[in-house]
């Protein structure tokens, strides 16, 4: 006889940006709103969990975070929202703004083909999948145990694609050589059911995964069109130009170098 769960926790990642659709780096502090298209993936992505009886939402820092998981807020309008900066994306450095195929995607290289998890991305805020996960594990155990105490039993956690293939990783897996098959679509679901205590002190759960990056909800001319790795296949030097910067002022605009 299966299992029933004691919680299933969404691991969402978060709608498009124009940043998205121009196939630039965001992470940490690159913090784009959504643009028309994520805003409709939001929508859909609220209707998938309209009937599901969420308990509460939790979001990263970051706007297009919180904007999605607006989505999913609105119909549960008693569920309790909280945004913490330890979910956050990983931090991309100096790669944050550019195309993918500045120097992005050679890092990615090392880290799903490699297995080189403890390279950090360069420059003074970079950081490495090992940093990013020494600081969203424990903020999700967390999570876990106070849902558990509660005794809720669906909570939506809507987050970054990285920092999504890093936790199933270490949650599925116990190691982050594996986060290389998790790949995240722009307001995927992935559900990983938490069936009960485990031995280790890493993650202290027993899960398993019902459903890994589902975009189910989105009918096919809602989905995004764009991936770091078609544009492997299709590389166009003009694209290396681009640049998304943060102004003093939090505005965010794209220049041409």
């Amino acid at each position: 006889m299966e299992q029933e769960p004691l919680l299933t926790l969404y691991l969402i990642r978060h709608g498009e940006t124009e940043v998205n659709r121009r196939n630039c780096v965001q992470g940490s502090r690159i913090d784009p709103p959504l643009n028309e298209r994520g805003v409709a993936q939001a929508k859909c992505l609220g209707q998938r969990f309209k009937d599901i009886a969420v308990d509460q939402v939790v979001t990263s820092n970051a706007r297009r975070a919180k904007e999605t998981g607006a989505a999913i807020s609105s119909h549960h309008p008693s569920a309790p929202v909280t945004h913490t900066a330890a979910l956050n994306e990983l931090d991309f450095g100096d790669y944050e703004g550019t195309h993918v195929t500045a120097g992005y995607n050679d890092l990615v290289h090392k880290w799903d083909v490699e297995k080189m998890t403890d390279v950090k991305a360069p420059g003074e805020n970079g950081e490495s999948p090992a940093d990013c996960e020494r600081r969203a594990m424990p903020c999700l155990r967390d999570i876990v145990a106070q849902a558990l105490a509660d005794g809720q039993r669906n909570v939506c956690v809507v987050v970054h694609s990285r920092l999504i293939q890093i936790v199933l990783a270490s949650m599925l897996d116990g190691s982050l050589a594996a986060m290389g098959t998790y790949k995240q679509n722009k307001a995927a679901v992935n559900a990983v059911e938490v069936l009960g205590p485990a031995a280790s002190t890493a993650w202290p759960y027993r899960c398993v995964a019902r459903d890994i990056n589902s975009i189910s909800h989105m009918p096919k001319d809602v989905v995004s069109r764009v991936s770091s790795a078609t544009s492997l296949t299709s590389r166009y030097r003009s694209n290396e130009r681009i640049r998304f910067e943060l102004l003093e002022d939090g505005v965010i605009v794209m220049k041409r170098l």
